[in-house]
């Protein structure tokens, strides 16, 4: 995959991480993985600076998330992807 391309693909995949969370959507483990395994080549390679794509990911989470998980990024300078799921109920189970 060539360079324009491989950017243009970690773009949409970082906005589909960020619209899902945002729309209430568990976003698998695995997903996480392979989106920041993506990150790390990106910048591994050249193909963006680690302040670029710092710069993009702060950009979607201000858009797509409310501010409290906005300054979890603003305070991270790593580059790393944090989940924001709402915890599932839990119910007793009656059991004794």
């Amino acid at each position: 995959m060539a360079e324009p391309a491989f950017l243009n693909d970690l773009e949409c995949r970082l906005r589909s991480f960020f619209a899902e969370q945002a729309a209430g959507f568990d976003v698998p483990p695995a997903t996480l993985y392979r989106l920041e395994g993506a990150m790390d080549a990106a910048v591994q390679l050249g193909a963006i600076s680690q302040q670029q794509l710092r710069e993009k990911i702060l950009a979607l989470a201000e858009e797509f998330l409310p501010e409290p998980l906005q300054d979890i990024y603003r305070a991270d300078s790593r580059l790393l992807l944090h989940l924001h799921m709402a915890e599932a109920p839990v119910y007793p189970s009656g059991g004794k």
